[in-house]
């Protein structure tokens, strides 16, 4: 099964959309090649001013390929995490303001995907969250780093560690999402947030968003560094290639 990443674009506001032909996108190998792409026509043209992500079919993205995911192995999964977080470093340092309008279940990479937005909406039936640690490894493309930045290190600890998916209402509460939606008046609510953001100066959001991540502190390459290394330490256990495994067969892992 195939997913393509398209990018509209209509005066400064540009849409990202992912689309799986099974209705579940994923974010492949190919599929993050394509996004580099969008992001690099994105960041030559200064007049986009907001991009908003959205994605069609019944899930909004399922995270990584757990096929790619278990041939990896301690030797390659550490450049797997480095590229995984460069690509949501990109989407985060965007000039223009990102928008993520998550309509379905959102997990893993589609979570830090999420986490990488300066907005976040939901519709009311999503689930999301990080659950790499049901199929044995860690958030590795910088989710360890943005959650614990952005929600606190309580809730990422929880969060993490349980693998649970939260239902939109908790993700509200936590500031996983910032507003949430009935399904049915959920593309209405995008639009107008669309709407809102284009009324605002491009060039006073540009330096508010600039403004806001220095206040949360600078980026720090150590953290995402320790992220990739624990992503890959992880495989030198065997716990990936079980829980993967168990993962794809539907059964339960049975870890040793």
């Amino acid at each position: 099964m195939t997913t393509q990443v398209t990018l509209t674009t209509e005066g400064s506001l540009a849409r990202i959309c992912f689309a799986a032909d099974n209705g579940i996108p994923l974010l492949t190998r190919n599929v993050r090649t394509q996004l580099d792409g969008v992001l690099d026509e994105l960041e030559r043209r200064p007049e986009i001013s907001v991009v908003v992500l959205e994605s069609e079919g019944r899930v909004f993205i399922a995270g990584a390929d757990i096929k790619e995911l278990i041939a990896l192995t301690p030797e390659n999964a550490a450049d797997n995490s480095r590229e995984g977080q460069a690509m949501m470093s990109r989407i985060e340092h965007l000039r223009a303001t990102t928008l993520i309008a998550v309509h379905a279940a959102c997990a893993g990479g589609g979570c830090e995907l999420a986490l990488a937005c300066d907005m976040r909406m939901a519709a009311e039936s999503v689930v999301i969250g990080l659950p790499e640690t049901r199929i044995g490894i860690v958030p590795g493309w910088g989710g360890t780093v943005r959650a614990t930045r952005i929600l606190g290190s309580a809730t990422a600890r929880r969060m993490i560690l349980t693998g649970e998916l939260l239902p939109a209402a908790r993700a509200l509460q936590l500031g996983l999402v910032d507003e949430v939606v009935p399904d049915a008046a959920f593309r209405t609510a995008v639009e107008t947030r669309i709407a809102t953001l284009l009324a605002r100066g491009p060039f006073a959001r540009a330096q508010a968003k600039t403004l806001i991540r220095q206040f949360e502190g600078p980026d720090s390459a150590a953290q995402f560094e320790a992220e990739a290394l624990a992503f890959a330490e992880c495989y030198r256990t065997g716990e990936p290639q079980a829980g993967m495994q168990a993962f794809l067969e539907k059964r339960d892992a049975e870890w040793t």
